[in-house]
């Protein structure tokens, strides 16, 4: 299992995101999107228009790193934006890429989610 540090900083686009793009499509994005230089200590996710499927792209000293992770039951719990996109904490991202909400406790299903104190 790929582990993040706290210093990594987690974007998330809002933009619906075609998963035919590989790498190079993702980092044209990136630099659209986000602003940001994408070998900086980054990671970036992506989802599809379904919300089951999330692309994330990570840049490890020395190349890129593509993760996809596909939910078998269940949506991604995103805050409804149509566009843009936002910073998460690591604890927001446990939340996210578990399929629980880190916005709202009353959003999705299962009904377990993220407390922030």
């Amino acid at each position: 299992m790929i582990r993040f540090d706290a210093s990594v900083h987690v974007y998330v686009s809002f933009e619906v995101v075609d998963f035919r793009r590989g790498l190079d499509g993702l980092l044209s994005l990136i630099q659209s999107t986000f602003g940001v230089l994408p070998q900086a200590d980054y990671l970036f996710l992506f989802c599809d228009g379904s919300r089951k499927k999330i692309k994330a792209l990570w840049w490890d000293k020395n190349g890129f790193i593509l993760l996809y992770k596909r939910l078998e039951v269940g949506k991604f719990q995103f805050p409804k934006i149509r566009e843009g996109k936002i910073e998460l904490n690591r604890l927001q991202l446990e939340c996210l890429l578990s399929g629980m909400s880190f916005v709202s406790p009353i959003a999705s299903k299962p009904r377990e989610y993220c407390v922030f104190s």
